[in-house]
């Protein structure tokens, strides 16, 4: 067999699980429209004991936000505990202790936390702040969200049943318009919670508690072996086991839970790589569970595909890798009718069903609709520029992942840029770099030009325009990652 057909089977293999990711990808858009209906209100007959948890590390721009959105909850004082798991280095603790003592002169039952070390990072204080409450719910938000004065009015009464362990809300976008960067990622986080979460949680499969903006049963995670560090997603890692265990969970579209954007590409690349990094440590830790568990077999392929979900990675690093050479030997006739077509039509489906999926997506959660609409097709191909000049990052993240190494819970940071603190950003927070990658990336951003000469020499606009979009990735990701654009 030639170099060019072990080249082109292996592109063949990679396509095919790509087709299969998308068409299990449209299985969940179907389900989504079909359930997307308002949840009907219901009034809470009585207020049982909640705590708040709200885990700090170094957040003096949020804190105060933070904290006066929670004390502005609806909601009966001497039944709302509030905890502060403030595992902080610098000012934000000293912010706290000022504020708290305010609060508790307001009447409000509210505890500035501190533990000895910051073992089992986000994690261990959420373990750590649990033991130290008697209330029967535990809601838990991170601190650039906002949560709404309803939230607990809407969310408690959904514990009526007892088989309820959590409550998942729908995360808005306090910055969505603030540069191309947090539009593009408006675009996939509202594909997540429009269509996966409310896909999968129709259908009947596992749903993720998404570390933030929801509420648990305490029973719940206790009976769920409690919160474990041994993952950088210990959300991801306790809502399988929880759900394995026979809990239920339940989304609440419609209520939704505001919050900030990273605003510079390494810190988005950061927080995706912690979270691809920690799906590929639930699968050593979860996959095996889930098989042998008595769920239902959608129930276990659907959520096999959720924790494989940022493997991807692996497959479109290769794809774009392979892609300009099966392009190469389709132009010089080193391929029969028979395959270019298999191409085309593959190639078809997932330009068509790809877009869709995220578009629907995002103007299910866009009040601007046709507007975005517009707008949306250069969105996306910023999105996926982005993505591609991510990929390479995120597929070490995976492979560690998959190999067990470990790796601090590095944050990403937050800046409320409600009162635009732009000037500030860049000065006061650098983030942990796990490993270097800068040559090897500078060779992806040369294969990108490469494959734009490619394009011209045949005169192919498709080539041309994938060429431009890796080469766009990479230029973003080795010279503008901490750049705050405003555009």
């Amino acid at each position: 067999m030639s170099w060019s057909l072990v080249i082109f089977y292996f592109w063949v293999a990679l396509n095919l699980l790509l087709l299969f990711y998308v068409f299990m990808e449209f299985i969940l858009l179907i389900f989504a429209l079909a359930a997307r209906k308002k949840n009907p209100k219901q009034s809470l007959e009585n207020f049982p004991k909640v705590c708040i948890q709200l885990p700090l590390y170094n957040e003096k721009f949020v804190v105060e936000r933070l904290i006066e959105s929670v004390c502005a909850i609806d909601y009966p004082k001497q039944q709302m505990e509030i905890q502060l798991l403030d595992d902080s280095n610098d000012e934000t603790s000293e912010l706290i202790k000022n504020i708290v003592i305010q609060k508790q002169a307001d009447g409000f039952d509210i505890h500035h936390i501190q533990r000895p070390n910051r073992e089992g990072f986000k994690a261990g204080a959420l373990d750590y702040g649990l033991q130290l409450t008697q209330a029967q719910f535990v809601a838990i938000f991170d601190a650039d969200f906002i949560p709404g004065k309803d939230f607990l009015k809407t969310a408690l009464p959904h514990f009526e049943d007892e088989k309820i362990g959590v409550i998942q809300s729908r995360w808005a976008h306090t910055n969505d318009s603030f540069s191309f960067l947090t539009k593009a990622q408006a675009i996939m986080l509202n594909t997540h919670f429009s269509i996966e979460q409310l896909g999968r949680t129709s259908s009947g499969a596992f749903i993720n508690f998404n570390g933030t903006a929801g509420i648990w049963r305490k029973s719940c995670i206790k009976d769920a072996g409690g919160w474990q560090a041994d993952t950088l997603t210990e959300d991801l890692d306790l809502s399988f086991r929880a759900q394995l265990k026979g809990w239920k969970f339940k989304y609440l579209y419609d209520l939704e839970s505001p919050a900030e954007l990273p605003v510079t590409l390494d810190a988005y690349k950061t927080q995706q790589y912690r979270w691809s990094k920690g799906a590929a440590e639930c699968i050593r830790k979860n996959l095996k569970d889930l098989w042998r568990s008595k769920a239902t077999f959608w129930a276990k392929l659907a959520g096999s595909m959720h924790l494989f979900n940022s493997s991807v990675y692996i497959i479109v690093l290769f794809l774009i890798l392979s892609s300009p050479f099966v392009f190469y030997m389709g132009k010089e006739g080193l391929l029969p009718e028979s395959q270019l077509n298999w191409i085309s039509y593959s190639n078809l489906f997932v330009s068509t069903a790809l877009p869709t999926i995220f578009l629907v997506g995002h103007l299910l959660a866009s009040k601007k609709k046709w507007f975005e609409l517009l707008l949306f097709p250069f969105r996306f191909y910023l999105f996926l520029s982005i993505s591609i000049g991510i990929s390479l990052y995120m597929v070490v993240g995976v492979l560690e992942g998959y190999r067990g190494k470990k790796s601090e819970f590095v944050r990403t940071p937050k800046f409320n840029l409600l009162k635009g603190n732009k000037a500030i950003i860049s000065e006061n927070y650098s983030l942990k770099k796990e490993t270097n990658l800068f040559i090897l990336e500078g060779i992806m951003l040369l294969f990108g030009l490469g494959v734009i000469g490619l394009g011209y020499f045949y005169h192919d606009y498709f080539m041309l325009a994938y060429g431009l979009m890796i080469s766009l990735g990479y230029s973003l990701k080795l010279f503008f990652a901490k750049v705050v654009f405003r555009f």
